[in-house]
């Protein structure tokens, strides 16, 4: 299958189940070091390794990463996994477009470790910032580090062998596509990014517009959940109570986007500063959209012309 047909493919519980299988063991080997070492994420290792990275062979990069000691393949075995359905991914891309550009902080993501699996394929870019030439995402991996918060954006390919700038690797069939770090008490800029997807979904999870369950899982899957040490407890779906708002949702974003304003539009959601006083501090909250206008007449495309006569004289007719 081409890669641009894979990446566009709906995921189902079971497939998040088995691409989080797949990837923490792609973490566990040297292929992930590999990765790294051949400038997979172009600009991660020159970042960390400004004077010796540029010489260095990619065996001497590996060996600057084993000592850094990366996140131990345990930790993201341990991950909590989270699985946004079909709704969800579209009420997250809306909502993220507008997202406040407020400090980050550790406490407001799901969890300090995370993978974050869409049902259906998301932009990787803002509306406001399109970039074409980016495939859709299909997961999110995060983990709250000293630092602040790093993310990786994933696509979905076969797995195999790929040559990377000269370097054979073998990848999964999720493959790492951007790195971003953010650091903390640092604002980030609404919709640019990966951290904002998964800022919006953080805070939509924990509001009452949102529901959470934990879906039935084969045995087969539970099997490679096992033999990959993955806890399948861990694994939660998030989706919208009414998922119809959804798509009303992301088009009126679209529509935001591209300045226009149907005769009958759906008023978009939007994001309100709320203050904690438990926490002095000001926290997001979504205030959802509702329909406003006639939705049965689409506005003219083009401006219209009225002309009254007056004075017209009255036929006659024959008595």
């Amino acid at each position: 299958m081409p890669v641009r047909a894979l990446s566009s493919r709906s995921l189902t519980p079971a497939d998040a189940i088995r691409l989080k299988a797949a990837v923490t063991g792609w973490f566990g080997s040297d292929h992930w070091n590999r990765y790294l070492a051949a400038d997979g994420l172009p600009g991660y290792g020159r970042g960390l390794w400004p004077e010796r990275w540029p010489t260095a062979s990619v065996a001497e990069r590996m060996a600057l990463f084993t000592a850094d000691e990366l996140i131990p393949e345990a930790a993201w075995q341990d991950a909590d996994t989270i699985y946004a359905d079909p709704a969800m991914c579209g009420m997250v891309t809306a909502a993220a477009q507008s997202f406040p550009a407020q400090r980050v902080r550790d406490d407001e993501f799901l969890a300090p470790i995370g993978f974050l699996f869409f049902a259906k394929p998301v932009s990787a870019a803002a509306f406001a910032f399109p970039a074409p030439d980016k495939p859709m995402v299909s997961a999110i991996t995060w983990a709250c580090v000293d630092d602040g918060v790093t993310t990786l954006t994933w696509t979905r390919q076969p797995p195999g062998a790929y040559e990377i700038n000269g370097v054979t690797v073998q990848l999964p069939a999720l493959y790492p596509h951007s790195a971003y770090l953010v650091p903390w008490d640092v604002p980030t800029q609404a919709g640019i990014h990966s951290v904002s997807l998964l800022r919006a979904l953080s805070a939509l999870a924990k509001q009452p517009l949102t529901r959470e369950d934990s879906p039935k899982i084969h045995q087969s899957v539970r099997t490679v959940a096992r033999s990959a040490k993955i806890r399948p407890e861990s694994f939660r779906r998030i989706a919208l109570r009414r998922p119809e708002t959804a798509a009303h949702e992301l088009a009126a974003a679209c529509a935001a986007s591209d300045g226009r304003t149907p005769a009958g539009h759906w008023v978009r959601g939007h994001w309100r500063q709320q203050y904690y006083a438990s926490v002095h501090e000001h926290r997001s909250i979504w205030i959802e959209g509702f329909p406003r206008g006639d939705f049965t007449q689409p506005r003219s495309l083009r401006d219209t012309l009225l002309i009254a006569h007056g004075d017209r004289r009255r036929p006659k007719y024959p008595a």
